[in-house]
């Protein structure tokens, strides 16, 4: 499942798999499956679960737990302007690649405790370009 959606001419793509909750897929194949799935040429991407390597770290398991093929295909095929995630608690915050804009917009502390602040960003008008 993945739900495509224009705006404004701004594209988004909502998936909700992940490894480990709702929606739960192993890793490898059956998630990249799923990835797969996601279009190219999309300007924000929203899934609950973190690419590896971006607001993903968590410190009681002393790992990354972000997806290596949402990763890879973020970075490789689908390249959006913003990746919205927030499964992750712990890892609240934004971080980029240099491209992308990575968005752990977690509203809720590692306790579940709904203390973090909303992440509120801009996007260009296209049509005032």
């Amino acid at each position: 499942m993945c739900v495509t959606s224009e705006c404004v001419s701004v594209s988004f793509c909502r998936t909700p798999w992940f490894n480990g909750w709702g929606f739960n897929l192993t890793r490898g194949q059956s998630l990249l499956d799923k990835w797969n799935l996601i279009p190219e040429g999309i300007d924000i991407l929203m899934t609950h679960g973190p690419p590896l390597g971006f607001r993903d770290w968590v410190p009681k398991e002393l790992q990354r737990v972000g997806c290596v093929e949402l990763l890879n295909t973020v970075q490789r095929r689908v390249r959006p302007k913003l990746h919205v995630f927030g499964g992750i608690h712990e890892g609240y915050g934004i971080m980029t690649d240099g491209y992308t804009s990575f968005i752990n917009a977690s509203t809720c502390t590692v306790s579940f405790q709904p203390t973090n602040p909303p992440i509120v960003f801009d996007l260009p008008n296209p049509s005032n370009s």
